[in-house]
């Protein structure tokens, strides 16, 4: 007979503790690798935040012809043009998004993401005009001294008839959806408005007299579901004394602020807005500058002519942060907040800072630069002046890790 091999077959327990063993295996490789990962892309966003950038190039460069009084303004990464004889919006590569022709001795312009409306100072028509292209107009029929958009086109415009003030609501067709009386004795005059970018609330800094003390009133209307329940749409409001709160500003769906000459005061709620902070300003303050759940402060430091200070606050909880304090000196045409960065230029030079008061960039312009958009990407913006459009993007340099 041949020679048999017996094979001992594992036990139920056995095959059960190699099953066992081969998952702890596989857990640890898998985990192994994933801690090997995580770390790596740790490592790869720390060496990108804190990446120098030493010069630009410019990734396309398209000529234009445009009007010495062309004025310019960027929103959400694209360029808007604008004269007394019409406005144009256009992208980083000068590719046409829409036009529109008007004639408007004072045109002024409010944006709220991709929207825009444009309107005559007390004039009697606003064009509203969304990213496709698509235009309408809301006649206003009383002269508008002031408006705002909200990201779906809803107009609030502030109407002078003569006797009293009006605020009132359009959709982006031209139909009224709301509308109040404003009076000195009552309210007070209406200086500033601001829609919520999805056109609920709308916040409105008042100005009045009381007892020969100049006084202010900060209120929020909810045109939506809550506010049907509310006399006037009313949600809530404030009382200051002493001061005066020349612009209001909702910086997100939930946040608003005030800015008066010697103050900021911060709102937070979708519904019924609630004052959660308030920041004395001891410096007179030269520009106010918005971003996402931020706004920036310029004062003068004290220390030269063209030496300022920038203070950024972060909005986005109750009790605000600063998120930057930064002395520069330069002579400054505009700043941005955008991406995390504050970007500080004129026509020649410009300046960009993170929120740790690391300089990204500091450098000049090849060319005098009208306007400076950011774009979605850290690194790349769009440039403007009177006979081309660049992209450009900033060269790595050295890392100070």
């Amino acid at each position: 007979m041949p020679n048999l091999k017996i094979v001992k077959s594992e036990s139920k327990d056995e095959f059960e503790a190699s099953v066992r063993r081969h998952k702890r295996r596989r857990l640890f490789k898998w985990g192994f690798i994933g801690f090997i990962a995580f770390w790596v892309i740790v490592a790869v966003y720390l060496y990108y935040q804190n990446l120098l950038y030493t010069e630009y190039v410019i990734v396309s460069k398209t000529a234009r012809e445009d009007s010495e009084k062309s004025q310019y303004i960027g929103f959400n990464g694209h360029v808007l043009k604008y004269s007394n004889d019409g406005a144009e919006a256009f992208d980083g590569t000068n590719q046409k998004l829409w036009n529109v022709t008007y004639e408007m001795q004072n045109p002024r312009i409010a944006t709220c993401n991709d929207m825009t409306a444009i309107g005559d100072a007390s004039g009697t028509r606003i064009y509203v005009m969304d990213i496709e292209g698509t235009q309408t107009s809301i006649d206003t029929k009383l002269p508008a001294v002031n408006f705002c958009v909200a990201e779906q086109g809803v107009v609030a415009a502030v109407l002078d008839d003569g006797t009293a003030m009006r605020i009132k609501l359009y959709d982006r067709d031209g139909t009224e959806l709301a509308g109040m009386k404003c009076t000195m004795s009552q309210s007070g005059y209406p200086i500033d408005v601001s829609l919520s970018p999805d056109g609920t609330l709308l916040g409105v800094s008042y100005v009045r007299i009381e007892k020969g003390v100049m006084c202010s009133t900060v209120a929020f209307y909810n045109f939506g579901d809550v506010g049907q329940n509310e006399i006037d749409n009313y949600a809530s409001g404030y009382d200051y004394n002493g001061v005066i709160f020349p612009q209001i500003k909702f910086l997100s769906s939930s946040s608003c602020v005030a800015v008066g000459d010697h103050k900021l005061t911060v709102y937070h709620g979708d519904q019924k807005p609630e004052e959660t902070d308030e920041i004395d300003i001891s410096e007179d303050i030269q520009s106010v500058y918005y971003g996402e759940n931020r706004v920036g402060l310029v004062t003068r430091n004290g220390v030269g002519e063209d030496s300022y200070m920038l203070k950024v606050y972060d909005t986005k909880n109750k009790k605000h942060t600063d998120a930057l304090s930064q002395n520069f000196v330069l002579s400054y045409t505009d700043i941005c907040l955008a991406n995390e960065l504050a970007v500080i230029y004129n026509d020649t030079e410009c300046l960009i800072y993170d929120m740790k008061g690391m300089t990204k960039f500091s450098g000049e312009f090849e060319d005098p630069t009208l306007l400076m958009v950011p774009t979605k990407s850290r690194t790349k913006y769009i440039l403007v002046n009177r006979n081309t459009t660049q992209m450009i993007r900033l060269r790595r340099g050295r890392s100070v890790l």
